[in-house]
């Protein structure tokens, strides 16, 4: 009889199973897709607007044109003494002319409105051309800034850079050093170059080194470097200055009719 009780217990286990109630299985609605349902992205409006931007235009560094705000015109003469005057409405203006190249110089002005009242950057350009000075008092100072910054050439450099001082020249540096002579501008500005006129070497004015003509000067150059003492130390015309000549701390260059001096070391 012991022999029939494993047999009996697996009996019953089966008979209820049979009897347990099954789970239906569960359907998915026609059309619905078995993947999984995907994590909305965000909207531009939860994306991040802190990436840094350049300085705006009118910055003075480079960005773009200084004088974005349009109250400056330039009048500009053309190397053709034929061709007329022409006029622009800004910087931008005259550095993308056809004509650049060929524009012998430019005057700026203010068109208003009075009184003039410089901006931020504006006001920082003044200071550097003119210490001291009030910045609501420092129009001129500024146009001839952005004069500078227009076209110069060779033919008028000896009167617009040479004679401009090394604080204005500074200033038209820092103003559009991306200018299409902001290399040029910054010669000046270093004491590198000089025109005719007289130039001493020292702080403020040329640096020591040897420097020669740029190009061949018309007949008539002549030129001479003097000591502190006033002594003559060197003179000579266009062969000698083109080959270079040396200038000591304290000397005094002397050009006439020569045109533009460069530093060569």
């Amino acid at each position: 009889m012991r022999t029939l009780y494993p047999a009996a217990a697996a009996l019953i286990l089966l008979l209820a199973g049979c009897s347990g109630t099954t789970t239906p299985p569960i359907t998915e609605p026609p059309g619905t897709s078995a993947s999984a349902t995907p994590t909305p992205s965000p909207s531009s409006s939860a994306t991040s607007d802190t990436e840094p931007t350049s300085p705006g235009n009118g910055s003075g560094q480079g960005a773009g044109a200084p004088d974005d705000s349009g109250r400056f015109s330039y009048v500009c003469s053309n190397l053709n003494a034929a061709v007329p005057d022409v006029t622009f409405s800004s910087l931008t203006e005259v550095w993308a002319s056809t004509e650049y190249v060929r524009l012998a110089s430019c005057t700026a002005s203010f068109e208003g409105p009075l009184p003039f009242e410089p901006t931020e950057d504006e006001a920082k350009i003044i200071s550097v051309a003119q210490p001291g000075i009030n910045p609501s008092d420092g129009l001129d100072a500024y146009l001839m800034a952005l004069t500078l910054c227009t076209r110069v050439s060779d033919d008028a450099a000896s009167d617009l850079f040479g004679r401009s001082s090394r604080q204005m020249l500074q200033a038209a540096s820092e103003l559009c050093p991306r200018a299409p002579q902001g290399k040029v501008i910054g010669l000046w500005a270093s004491g590198e170059r000089a025109g005719d006129g007289e130039y001493t070497v020292a702080n403020g004015g040329l640096v020591p080194g040897k420097f020669h003509l740029r190009k061949t000067p018309p007949e008539g150059c002549t030129w001479s470097v003097s000591a502190s003492d006033g002594s003559i130390k060197a003179s000579g015309g266009a062969a000698e200055g083109q080959s270079g000549i040396i200038l000591e701390e304290k000397d005094v260059l002397t050009s006439d009719k020569c045109g533009i001096w460069e530093k060569m070391e």
